[in-house]
C-alpha cells in the first residue's frame, strides 16, 4: 500500500485528480448495486424464511451459512431462492448446489409472499474511530470496501435473525468505544429503495465517526440516546429466566412467570431498565387491578389491547387482589436480581402492594375443609357404593388425600416401588426420583399406609398392578396407569375430575377443592390435640421449632403409623358400604393357578367400553392397546329458513 501510494505522489495532480474521481465514481456505482441487492434481499425474507424451513437439505444451516461477501453472490443468491419458491419447483437440489456456503456444505419446497417493507424493530449502531481520508484510489477502494461489507454484514445478521427467532435483535458493529456513543434507532421501517440507500449512507457515516444529526434519522424511525445499561426489559427477563428457570420444578411455574413478565410490558411497554421507574410500577399495579384474571385464556380477551379490555371493564369481575399480589410478586424477584446483578439501582416494586379492606379473610380461611356431611357424600355415592368407578385415580386419589394429607400432584406421580414395607410397615415414599416434582424439599417423606386403605384393598391393588408389570401386561410402573401427564404433572386429570365430581354432588363452593382434603387432614388432627410436629411431617410442612426441626430426627415410621391409625374420618358404617376397585379384564394374569393373584379383577369391564380410558391407555402405551376407532362427526343439517 505504501509503496502504491508513493507511485501515486509521484504522478501530476491533475491525473491524480482525474485518478481519484474515476475511482470515486466506480465506489458510489458499487455502492448503489450493494444498497439495491440489499433491498431485494430484505424483500425476500419471508422467501428465505420458508427456504430454511421447509427445504429438508437447507434445514441444518441458516442465512448467516450463505457466503454473501459480494453483490455478484448476493444477486446470486437472490435468483436460487427465488426459483425455490416458484410453485412449479420439481427439484430444489438442483439450485441448492448453486449455493456458495461460507463452510463447504451439501445438501419440497413451500412459497412465502414478499414484504413490501422491511421494518426493523432496533437497530445499535457503534460509532468507530474516526477514518483519514484517502490518498489513493487503492485507498478509497479499501475503504469502500470495508464500509460495503459492515453494511451488508450488519442487515444480513437482522433478516437471520428475524428469521430464526421472529425478533429483530440488536446489530451492533465491531468498536471498542464505550456504549454512551452508541445510537439506536427504534422502530425503523424502510419502505423502498430510495430509503435504503439513503439509510445505508447514514450508517456509513456513523460508522465513520462523521457528524450526523438525529434528525437524519427521522425519515426512517425514532432515534433514542442509548442508555448505560443497553438493556431492554424483554432482555433483562430472557436473562433471569436462563439462570432461574432451572430451579422451576413445574411447567406452571414457567408458564405463569413468562405470562407476568409479558403482562409488564403490555401495560407499561418495553422500555430500558434505565428508564423505568416508580410511575411505572404505579402504572403497572394500577391497571393489572382493572384486568380480568385469566386474560389470556379466556377468548373473550385473548386478542385484545390492554385498552381495549379496561374499555370492557364493566363487563367482567376484575382479578382479586391476591392474584395482583402475585403478579407483583413475581416482578419483584426479577427486580431483585437485577439489583443484585447491577444492572439497575433500584427495585421500583420493592415494599408495593395491594391492599383490599374486603378481603380480611385469614390465609387459613381461603381453603376450606371438608365438613362430615361432605365427606358422606363424596365417598357414599353410587361411585363408592355401587362400583361405578371406571379410572383408577378417581378410585383411589381422594381416598389416599383423605388418608395421608397428601396433594393430588403428589398421590398421581407416585410409582408401585414407592409403595413398600419397613419395618413390617406398608409405607408411602414420596420423593423426586425420576420425573417426579414435590413442592418444597420438606415434601419429600414417608407415610404409613393408614389401616382405612388397608381395609379397602390398597395393598392387594398394589400387589395385583405389581405382578401385571412383571408379566410385562402394563409396560408402565405408574400406580394409576391411565393416567396421562398434564401440562402442570400427573396432578391434571384427577384435579379436573374432582372439580366435577364436587359440582355433580352439588358441594362445589368457594374455598372448596381437592386441596380441601389436606385442609380435613390437618383439622381433625389438630381438634384431637394431636401432636403438630407429627402432623407437619406426615404432610411434608417444615417443622416450625429449631430443637425439633433442626436437631431432631425424622419419626420412626412405626410411631407414624399407631398416630396416624388414631385418626379417624369416615364411620365403620360408611367404609363398609365402599366397594373395592376392580381393574379390568385386560389387567387379568393368565400364566398363573393363583385365583387370589387376579381376586380384584372384574370381567365384566374391558378398557374397550370407555373411549376415554381407551384413548388414555392407547395414548400413554401402558399397555397393548388397539388404537380407538375415530368416528367422524354428522354434518349439521342447515337450518331451514321461516316463511
Amino acid at each position: 500500500m505504501e509503496k502504491t501510494k508513493t507511485s501515486f505522489n509521484e504522478l501530476d495532480e491533475s491525473i491524480q485528480r482525474e485518478l481519484m474521481l474515476k475511482q470515486r465514481a466506480v465506489e458510489a456505482i458499487n455502492d448503489q448495486q450493494l444498497t439495491q441487492q440489499l433491498f431485494f434481499l430484505l424483500e425476500r425474507k419471508n422467501r428465505i424464511k420458508n427456504a430454511f424451513e421447509h427445504i429438508e437439505a437447507l434445514q441444518p444451516y441458516s442465512l448467516a451459512d450463505i457466503d454473501l461477501n459480494t453483490v455478484d453472490k448476493i444477486n446470486r443468491f437472490i435468483a436460487i431462492i427465488d426459483l425455490l419458491s416458484s410453485p412449479h419447483l420439481s427439484d430444489p437440489a438442483p439450485y441448492i448446489a448453486q449455493l456458495k456456503f461460507k463452510q463447504q456444505s451439501i445438501l419440497s419446497s413451500s412459497i412465502g409472499g414478499i414484504s413490501k417493507a422491511v421494518n426493523i424493530a432496533r437497530l445499535v449502531v457503534k460509532r468507530q474511530k474516526k477514518t483519514p481520508l484517502a490518498e489513493t484510489p487503492a485507498q478509497l477502494t479499501k475503504q469502500a470496501k470495508t464500509s460495503r461489507n459492515s453494511t451488508g454484514n450488519a442487515l444480513v445478521q437482522m433478516i437471520d435473525g428475524q428469521i430464526k427467532t421472529g425478533k429483530t435483535p440488536a446489530i451492533r458493529t465491531d468498536a471498542p468505544d464505550s456504549p454512551t456513543d452508541d445510537i439506536i434507532l427504534e422502530g425503523i421501517s424502510l419502505d423502498n429503495e430510495e430509503d435504503i440507500h439513503n439509510f445505508s449512507a447514514l450508517l456509513k457515516l456513523i460508522e465513520s465517526n462523521e457528524d450526523v444529526q438525529l434528525k437524519d434519522f427521522e425519515a426512517f424511525s425514532k432515534p433514542v440516546i442509548v442508555p448505560k445499561s443497553m438493556l431492554k426489559f424483554s432482555e433483562l427477563c430472557n436473562k433471569f429466566y436462563d439462570e432461574q428457570s432451572k430451579e422451576w420444578k413445574h411447567q406452571k411455574t414457567h408458564t405463569m412467570n413468562l405470562s407476568c413478565y409479558q403482562t409488564f410490558i403490555d401495560i407499561v411497554g418495553d422500555k430500558f431498565v434505565d428508564e423505568l421507574d416508580y410511575p411505572h410500577a404505579n402504572l403497572y399495579i394500577d391497571t393489572l387491578r382493572k384486568l380480568p384474571r385469566n386474560r389470556k385464556k379466556s377468548p373473550l380477551f385473548r386478542d385484545k389491547s390492554i385498552e381495549e379490555i379496561i374499555a370492557m371493564e364493566s363487563s367482567f369481575e376484575p382479578m382479586p387482589s391476591i392474584n395482583v399480589n402475585k403478579n407483583i410478586e413475581r416482578l419483584k424477584s426479577v427486580f431483585l436480581w437485577a439489583v443484585q446483578r447491577k444492572y439497575i439501582k433500584i427495585n421500583i416494586l420493592d415494599k408495593m402492594r395491594v391492599k383490599d379492606k374486603a378481603q380480611k379473610s385469614k390465609t387459613k380461611d381461603l381453603r376450606e375443609r371438608f365438613s362430615i356431611d361432605d365427606l358422606s357424600l363424596i365417598f357414599g355415592s353410587d361411585k363408592y357404593t355401587k362400583g361405578k368407578h371406571n379410572r383408577t385415580y378417581e378410585y383411589w386419589v381422594p381416598l389416599l388425600s383423605l388418608y395421608t394429607g397428601a396433594r393430588a400432584g403428589e398421590l398421581s406421580q407416585l410409582r408401585l416401588n414407592d409403595i413398600y414395607t419397613e419395618n413390617g410397615t406398608w409405607l408411602i415414599d414420596f420423593n423426586e426420583e425420576e420425573d417426579k416434582k414435590l413442592k418444597t424439599i420438606n415434601c419429600i417423606r414417608k407415610v404409613p399406609v393408614h389401616k382405612t386403605l388397608m381395609r379397602l384393598g390398597f395393598i392387594k391393588y398394589v400387589q395385583q398392578l405389581k405382578n401385571c408389570y412383571e408379566a410385562n401386561i402394563t409396560h408402565r410402573n405408574l400406580l394409576f396407569p391411565d393416567i396421562v401427564k398434564g401440562r402442570d404433572g400427573y396432578g391434571d386429570n384427577p384435579g379436573k375430575f374432582f372439580i366435577r365430581y364436587l359440582i355433580a354432588l352439588k358441594i362445589k363452593s368457594e374455598g372448596k377443592s381437592f386441596h380441601s382434603f389436606r385442609h380435613t387432614f390437618a383439622d381433625e388432627r389438630k381438634q384431637a390435640d394431636s401432636n403438630p410436629a407429627m402432623t407437619a411431617e406426615l404432610m411434608g410442612h417444615e417443622i416450625d421449632n429449631e430443637t425439633l426441626g433442626r436437631y431432631g430426627k425424622d419419626y420412626k415410621i412405626t410411631l407414624k403409623k399407631v398416630e396416624i391409625d388414631r385418626y379417624v374420618t369416615l364411620s365403620d358404617e360408611q367404609i363398609k358400604k365402599i366397594l373395592p376397585f376392580k381393574l379390568w379384564k385386560e389387567f387379568r394374569i393368565t400364566n398363573t393357578m393363583s385365583k387370589q393373584s387376579n381376586a380384584l379383577i372384574d370381567m365384566n369391564k374391558s378398557i374397550y367400553s370407555d373411549k376415554h380410558l381407551h384413548n388414555a391407555l392407547f395414548k400413554i402405551q401402558s399397555l397393548k392397546v388397539t388404537p380407538p376407532v375415530i368416528v367422524p362427526r354428522k354434518p349439521r343439517k342447515a337450518p331451514q329458513a321461516v316463511s
